[in-house]
């Protein structure tokens, strides 16, 4: 029993020897209002906020905690040391709107209804209108148009899509929203989203595009400076790209570093649970809205107040969060999510079937269907690709710049190969990662590897006959042709 609920039991035995019966119900209707749920203000202050943050279009490896040596993201690296880190964490899937849809529905895209650029199902409840109703202020910086129908979506505040890619005023609005949950005493619930490392990328010169403000405290990269990832062709063009690509990852370093700093400031930070993830990979090929490795790894970090940070190892899914976090507050999860929550990894605990993920594409920002599944674990990864054979060869936007277009009209016969894996691809592929870790070798004929194939196989169509998956009889019927 809360304390205003004692205050108010005393009146009431007091009222009931000289006030009637109506003026007995008024009181019952203020212990009601005070000590139920919806007492939303009285109890504001014992609830933690939530704030997820994300970077948009950002390889897994492009930051220092994790292995890159280029000092590109010294205010995330800061951050990790004090979080837990899913270092095999995946979205379940890798393109913008069904990724976010995913992340704030706790289901699948083809359960959620949200198989590519398109609005989520109305009969799903998803984080922010869970979130509302139990009283949270709610904010979103950037991307709301990628959380569709806007009514699914209830935010008391929407920061423009503009300042995606201005840290300034990306942290100008995010301090105004911390202000108003101040100001209306509520607990908030802010989803920043930033638009780096997104293309356009900012040039090797530095110079200011219409979408970029002054570079203050950006690093900007040169072609010699960079490593290109294993997964890409060391080309020129590909080395300058990528360049390019981390000047963009350190401006949204600049931009997390900023929105730690007012977290900080407003005084906020030990009673703030803070998640950062990457919304897919980077917009290369091999990456962004493809299942290779490259495509749907995206570590996250999570800072619980009080929590002791520390490195799980762990399969987890983009799904998994909102059950996570939702057991985090203490509010109770609607029914029906596909993904499950990890709260008890954070304390120390193991749970089943966390040595795999699934993950998938539908249809992608063209509006056309390149529908893909995989499964993987830390040695082994099947892919199927439901698209193959139809009357289009793949294209996304991820192809769009200097990289594809480079390993495209080059005449080395392994760069052409790898562009016919892209653009062709196989129904079934198969890759051993521990000798093949950017999956280049499909291995899936090879009677080597049978009893792996099946075993993932198996596990794969479980998951898809769980979630009615509409891929799955083509996926049956591939596989026992396959055998």
């Amino acid at each position: 029993m809360c304390g205003a609920e004692l205050e108010l039991e005393k009146m009431m035995l007091q009222s009931m020897k000289r006030h009637s019966v109506g003026w007995i119900a008024a009181i019952f209707c203020l212990v009601a209002f005070f000590c139920s749920d919806n007492a939303l203000a009285l109890d504001a202050a014992k609830r933690w906020n939530l704030l997820i943050i994300t970077a948009d279009d950002m390889n897994a490896d492009s930051s220092g905690w994790i292995g890159c040596t280029l000092g590109a993201t010294p205010s995330l690296d800061t951050f990790s040391k004090t979080a837990h880190r899913f270092v095999n964490s995946h979205v379940t899937v890798p393109i913008c709107q069904p990724g976010r849809s995913a992340l704030m529905t706790g289901r699948v895209p083809h359960r959620n209804g949200a198989l590519g650029f398109n609005p989520i199902r109305r009969d799903f409840t998803t984080l922010v209108e869970l979130l509302r109703e139990q009283g949270y202020y709610t904010g979103v910086i950037a991307k709301a148009v990628h959380m569709a129908p806007p009514e699914k979506f209830p935010w008391h505040r929407i920061g423009e899509q503009s300042l995606g890619k201005q840290p300034t005023k990306f942290a100008d609005s995010f301090r105004q929203m911390l202000s108003e949950a101040t100001e209306k005493d509520l607990p908030f619930f802010i989803n920043a989203n930033i638009c780096d490392p997104h293309r356009p990328f900012i040039s090797g010169g530095g110079m200011k595009t219409k979408t970029n403000e002054m570079l203050d405290g950006v690093r900007i990269y040169q072609p010699n400076e960079v490593k290109v990832p294993a997964f890409l062709e060391d080309l020129p063009s590909v080395r300058e790209e990528v360049a390019q690509y981390y000047s963009n990852v350190s401006r949204f370093d600049v931009t997390f570093g900023l929105l730690m700093t007012e977290l900080q400031s407003a005084n906020r930070l030990d009673d703030t649970v803070v998640v950062f993830l990457s919304d897919h990979g980077m917009s290369f090929p091999f990456s962004k809205a493809t299942v290779y490795q490259n495509g749907t790894w995206s570590p996250v970090l999570i800072r619980v107040p009080g929590m002791e940070a520390k490195t799980h190892d762990a399969f987890v899914s983009s799904v998994d969060i909102m059950p996570s976090l939702l057991e985090l507050l203490k509010i109770n999860p609607p029914a029906g999510m596909d993904g499950r929550s990890w709260v008890d990894l954070l304390h120390g605990k193991t749970q089943p079937n966390r040595d795999f993920v699934v993950t998938h594409v539908n249809t992608v920002s063209s509006g056309k269907s390149f529908a893909q599944r995989c499964i993987r674990t830390k040695t082994h990864a099947l892919m199927y690709h439901a698209w193959v054979g139809g009357q289009d060869k793949f294209r996304v936007e991820a192809m769009s710049g200097l990289s594809f277009a480079a390993m495209n009209d080059s005449t080395d016969p392994k760069i052409q190969a790898r562009v016919r894996q892209l653009v062709e691809g196989e129904s079934l592929m198969f890759f051993d990662l521990t000798k093949d870790p950017t999956e280049r070798q499909n291995m899936v004929r090879d009677p080597a590897y049978a009893n792996d194939i099946k075993m993932l196989s198996e596990k794969l169509l479980d998951h898809m006959q769980k979630t009615e998956d509409p891929l799955l009889r083509n996926f049956e019927t591939v596989m026992s042709h396959s055998r």
